[in-house]
């Protein structure tokens, strides 16, 4: 039998101000929630909220129905560009609309919902966030899932607001339990070419001497791991002109709180690859409710770009994720070649804003489509 939707739903936005007593309220929701995700988790919000300057100052989003709280999620205002010149309000959902903390990348995002409350209480919340106050903010909402996406395009119609689509991208994942229950080997799943591929670079590397994936065992380890890969990160994406995650203080501060929280709950997953004793990188992994999300990474080149080490070091963690009985292995989104390669099955997220009838609005979508300007 389904779930009923909610009859009596209230809807309120309040600023965030006690975070302990905001934290037992968000676990005491998780432990109705069986289908969020890490990024929902308080594990994450909570090490986001603690680590966000006082100027930026969010609001508890919650959601009710006949007095029990259902849903819960957090705004923070902001405003958004139009035209590259102005500027209207814009209200982001567990994010800031601030490139130098949305660094971060949330995925999977949404609101926190009860069991069979996640469509109806998000819908409401879209169309209360939509209806009242400034009718003429930008609600952005980034890393969404397929389902959301339609609540949001559903809400703008209503509205008559417009969505622009600011990203859409795969999310390639392997299913775990699917190959334990098909009784073949991950290698089987695989295409012939990336069977090829794959034991190449195995290959490869072995000469070196044998294949290792060891995961950091306390918290201070998994913090040195982190910086150590960190550093990595930097020096690679510094060689291709770009800024790289780190570049924002912000980024590695969050992590380092991150880590030093959720680690003792089994949630982090910080490995050193080596082959022969020799590093070959870093993966830096969540571990959430039978998921495990690869979130960053940081691979030792060393001038030598023939070696592919972000194939080997994905393949070995996912060996260890299907020994030690996870579901999933999610890549998430963006695209890289060892991910379509190694993945499985594919999901989508999509980032988006939901934009007001505005002037400025409806004359930037005109000219977007005259000259097929870039988001």
């Amino acid at each position: 039998m389904t779930s009923q939707p909610p009859i009596a739903i209230n809807i309120t936005a309040s600023p965030v101000q006690n975070l302990d007593q905001l934290q037992r309220q968000w676990l005491e929701l998780e432990g109705q929630s069986s289908g969020h995700s890490f990024f929902v988790s308080w594990h994450w919000i909570g090490a986001w909220l603690r680590n966000l300057p006082a100027s930026i100052q969010p609001q508890l989003l919650r959601v009710n129905d006949a007095g029990k709280t259902i849903g819960l999620g957090i705004l923070v205002s902001g405003t958004s560009r139009i035209l590259k010149i102005f500027q209207l309000p814009q209200i982001s959902l567990n994010e800031t609309g601030d490139p130098a903390f949305d660094t971060l990348t949330t995925e999977y995002n949404g609101l926190l919902t009860a069991d069979g409350y996640g469509a109806p209480a998000t819908q409401a919340a879209l169309d209360w966030i939509l209806g009242t106050a400034n009718q003429e903010r930008v609600l952005s909402l980034g890393g969404v899932d397929d389902q959301t996406s339609e609540l949001a395009a559903n809400s703008a119609l209503h509205h008559g607001h417009s969505v622009r689509i600011i990203n859409c991208a795969d999310a390639p994942w392997v299913d775990l339990d699917a190959i334990r229950s098909s009784g073949k080997t991950y290698l089987d799943r695989l295409s012939r070419n990336s069977r090829q591929a794959l034991r190449r670079e195995l290959r490869r590397y072995e000469t070196i001497g044998p294949l290792k994936y060891q995961v950091a065992n306390t918290t201070t380890e998994a913090l040195e791991n982190f910086a150590a890969l960190g550093q990595l990160h930097q020096t690679r994406w510094k060689s291709k002109g770009k800024p790289g995650a780190f570049a924002q203080e912000f980024f590695a501060k969050f992590h380092n709180d991150l880590i030093a929280s959720a680690f003792a709950g089994g949630h982090i997953e910080m490995a050193n690859i080596s082959a022969g004793g020799e590093l070959i990188g870093y993966l830096y992994n969540f571990k959430w409710r039978g998921n495990v999300y690869a979130y960053q990474s940081g691979f030792n080149y060393d001038d030598n770009y023939e070696y592919k080490p972000g194939y080997v070091s994905h393949y070995l963690a996912i060996l260890y994720a299907l020994e030690s009985g996870q579901s999933c292995y999610d890549f998430m989104a963006g695209y890289g070649q060892h991910k379509s390669s190694l993945s499985t099955e594919t999901r989508h997220l999509h980032w988006l804003q939901i934009r007001p009838k505005h002037i400025l609005v409806r004359l930037e979508n005109r000219i977007r489509k005259l000259v097929n300007w870039p988001v």
